[in-house]
């Protein structure tokens, strides 16, 4: 099984720290970047390939991603992303289609987890071509990724959708089986023909995917077992949370 982890964004909510770092290699504890701590869970699990999508500072990803396949022996590839200054990551995903055999993963770049989010993704046993990773939460803001779940499916993934009608959160963590990798690809290469989709996330052709009656089910985990970081108290909070109290985290 392949983990597709999209990491070509320049992290500019978190400037000045990655005017020369991409977000993907700042640290959290003793010298883990945040991609390294991806990897370190990764490695754990039956994941045996993991592509990175790379753009933004991608030769010190490129220099980095040299050590931590040989440290722990994992197979990486690095796929380059040359839009990655004019667009979002359904281009990210698009760049890596090739790479979609059989069941995958998909992680966004800017989570960090435990090994319980992942372990629990990949157990998930209900008969679903796709299944998203979420969190409910008691109130949500502009920026999550809000969702309208209902009778185990997801209906609608947006940020859009109005704050008193969200029940859920994508954390930008799926699962999709080989049987809807060629929808997937196809929708994917219908919407980036579409200049108006330059700037749109990957999970907007999960929202297609669903209108085009494809079930999209999920996986619920728990706020405290995740986090995102976009902005500096985010990166703040988590440092906090590993060094006080998470060491499970890295390990």
């Amino acid at each position: 099984m392949k983990a597709i982890i999209l990491a070509a964004g320049k992290g500019e909510r978190l400037m000045p720290l990655t005017s020369d770092t991409p977000k993907s290699l700042l640290e959290l504890e003793n010298g883990t970047t945040l991609l390294e701590s991806q990897l370190i869970t990764i490695n754990k699990t039956v994941i045996d390939k993991v592509v990175i999508v790379t753009g933004y500072l991608t030769e010190k990803i490129e220099s980095k991603v040299q050590r931590y396949s040989k440290e722990y022996n994992i197979d990486i590839q690095i796929i380059y992303n040359p839009f990655f200054d004019i667009s979002n990551n359904l281009l990210s995903l698009w760049q890596a289609r090739h790479e979609m055999e059989s069941d995958f993963i998909i992680i966004n770049g800017d989570d960090i987890f435990n090994d319980s989010v992942l372990f629990g993704l990949l157990e998930h046993d209900k008969n679903e071509l796709i299944t998203m990773v979420i969190d409910r939460k008691e109130t949500y803001d502009e920026d999550d990724m809000k969702l309208i779940v209902e009778n185990g499916r997801i209906l609608e993934v947006s940020k859009k959708i109005p704050l008193n009608e969200a029940n859920g959160e994508s954390i930008g963590m799926i699962r999709v089986t080989g049987e809807a990798k060629g929808i997937m690809v196809d929708t994917m290469e219908r919407m980036v023909r579409n200049k108006k989709n330059m700037q749109v996330f990957y999970l907007a052709m999960i929202q297609e995917l669903i209108n085009q009656g494809i079930v999209v089910g999920y996986h619920e985990i728990s706020s405290k077992d995740w986090a995102e970081i976009d902005f500096h108290p985010d990166l703040e909070d988590i440092r906090k949370k590993i060094s006080t109290f998470n060491k499970e985290w890295i390990k």
